[in-house]
């Protein structure tokens, strides 16, 4: 497929690849910035596909570098410069995921090399290609599972190591292989009306109407996609700003919090907006809601999105949640802390491969501090959600006991109408949502209260 002046289409996936590796891009936004480059009649078709290669080649790539690294002699992916890593990835991902001819596989990927470095450097991928199609994968499985249980769980459902072993210590080794499995499952749809302009009731009606079949969830404005003949994204309604995609417990922070018309709220990590939004709805636009994020980028697509849904109560502000001080304290504050995303895997599979635990012990550091920054914003008798989408009790309940315990916080009772409550002496308050269990991200929120 030939999409530009010299432009592969195995260039436009590793050009994404190097993206989200180096630049912490998620694959939408690697693919949006590499595509403004990309012309040709082919483009929308290849822009399709080149997105189900990145998100399949992060979603296995653990298994994918077990592969390369078994035929590599004396190296392994990592030491190789990264371009020429991902197009080894892309090439084994081609052979042994989506069953490309071999010889067809290994020519697009020979031709990029001859092209971006040197007849020596092709003349070894060429070898290193051979020796990839021959692998026995199963019987290289096999062999691990024997040696090391926990390695061969991590490799044959591509998951981090860490994750592994703090999930079976979490959960237990029956239902950690049921989560794992979860994850690489395809993702569930939910849309969430946007109640400025309309209700759940008339969106489940103009989208059976367009043929996308629909569940009622716990959550009474979010609908689950069951199934559809046109993407939802390409609905009128979608561009008018009637609805939204927003993940099922994500969109159970807001409801938690339940912000009044007329009250002031903060959120201290507002992009990409999402609870920022539906806050805003349910105080039906009366009041104010102070934004705040670190990324003025973000921001910025958040300013083109307020726009689309109609929302006029929302005042964005580029600052670090840590130290964020306004003149007035708040009535609520949301919380939706940055954390591992150890919960998103399924909609985020690059996130896999971003953290190990010195990355997570700075970030625990990042929300200990912003939850003590929430206690200095909010007025006394003030209510805030804590929230992350990550697994980790070092990042949920033990955060909450640091801030009931050392910041001055108190955790309210709340009665969550669905999902599982938590782990530690704290759990029958806390609320969390499984992959494998509640069909979205896995969540954890907890209600605090400024006494």
């Amino acid at each position: 497929m030939e999409l530009f002046y010299r432009v592969s289409f195995q260039e436009v996936v590793a050009d994404a690849l190097s993206l989200v590796e180096e630049r912490e891009l998620s694959s939408k936004h690697a693919l949006e910035r590499v595509f403004k480059r990309v012309a040709g009649r082919d483009r929308d078709k290849a822009r399709g596909l080149a997105h189900a290669y990145v998100f399949e080649i992060e979603k296995w790539r653990k298994k994918i570098d077990f592969i390369i690294n078994s035929v590599l002699k004396g190296s392994t992916v990592e030491d190789l410069d990264p371009y020429l890593a991902s197009l080894l990835r892309i090439g084994t991902f081609e052979i042994h995921f989506r069953k490309v001819p071999p010889a067809v596989a290994t020519d697009s990927i020979i031709r990029v090399v001859k092209e971006r470095f040197d007849f020596s450097r092709a003349k070894f991928v060429n070898a290193l290609m051979h020796s990839i199609e021959k692998f026995d994968v199963e019987k290289a499985l096999k062999r691990l599972k024997e040696r090391d249980k926990i390695e061969w769980l991590s490799v044959r459902f591509s998951h981090p190591r860490w994750y592994v072993e703090y999930a079976i210590d979490l959960l237990g080794y029956d239902e950690v292989v049921r989560l794992l499995l979860s994850n690489n499952k395809a993702q569930r749809y939910y849309v969430r009306a946007n109640t400025l302009k309309t209700d759940v009731d008339s969106l489940r009606d103009y989208l059976e109407e367009n043929g996308v079949r629909t569940a009622l969830t716990p959550v009474p404005d979010v609908l689950k996609i069951l199934e559809y003949k046109t993407p939802v994204t390409r609905l009128d309604w979608y561009r008018e700003g009637k609805f939204v995609i927003q993940d099922l417990a994500s969109a159970y922070v807001a409801h938690v919090l339940a912000p009044e018309p007329g009250e002031r709220v903060l959120d201290l990590a507002s992009a990409p907006g999402s609870k920022t939004f539906h806050a805003a709805s349910l105080m039906e636009n009366k009041g104010e809601i102070i934004a705040v994020d670190y990324s003025y980028d973000r921001l910025m697509r958040m300013k083109e999105k307020m726009k689309l849904l109609g929302i006029k109560n929302v005042k964005l502000v580029h600052a670090d949640g840590q130290s964020f001080r306004d003149k007035e304290k708040f009535d609520k504050i949301i919380l939706d802390a940055p954390c591992s995303s150890s919960g998103t895997y399924r909609q985020f599979p690059e996130v896999k491969w971003r953290f190990n635990e010195e990355k997570i012990k700075r970030i625990i550091n990042v929300q200990r501090n912003m939850l003590r920054n929430a206690y200095e914003n909010l007025r006394d008798g003030g209510e805030m959600t804590y929230s992350t989408c990550s697994i980790r009790i070092d990042e949920d309940e033990e955060n909450v006991l640091f801030a009931v315990e050392r910041v001055g916080l108190e955790l309210m009772d709340y009665p969550f109408g669905w999902g599982d409550r938590g782990f530690l002496e704290i759990g029958d308050k806390v609320f969390r949502a499984w992959t494998h269990r509640h069909d979205c991200n896995s969540f954890f929120i907890a209600k605090m209260r400024k006494g």
